[in-house]
This record gives structure tokens, sequence and C-alpha cells, in this order.
């Protein structure tokens, strides 16, 4: 039965990895997409200013 708590305690540990990692994936693609929106949103507002 200590065997079975070990390799339960294993793969929970894996299992919480794989979520972080996933997690991290996430939150890095994300970024990315709002980096880019930032930028174009604030190239959209520098070319109104330049026009008046």
């Amino acid at each position: 039965m200590g065997l079975l708590k070990v390799r339960y305690r294993g793969q929970n540990l894996v299992e919480y990895a794989l979520v972080i990692a996933v997690v991290s994936a996430a939150a890095v693609a994300m970024s990315t997409y709002v980096y880019r929106a930032v930028q174009s949103k604030q190239k959209q507002m520098g070319e109104e200013f330049q026009q008046e």
C-alpha cells in the first residue's frame, strides 16, 4: 500500500506540472496577442493625431 501512495503522489506531481505548463503557455500566447493589439491601437491613435 505504501508503494501505491508513492505512485499516486508522483502522478499528482506530473499532473500539476502539466497543468502549470499549459497555463503558462496560454499566458505567453495571450500576452503576445495583447501586445500586438496595444501596438495596433497606439499606431491608430498616432495616425489620428497626425491627421489633425
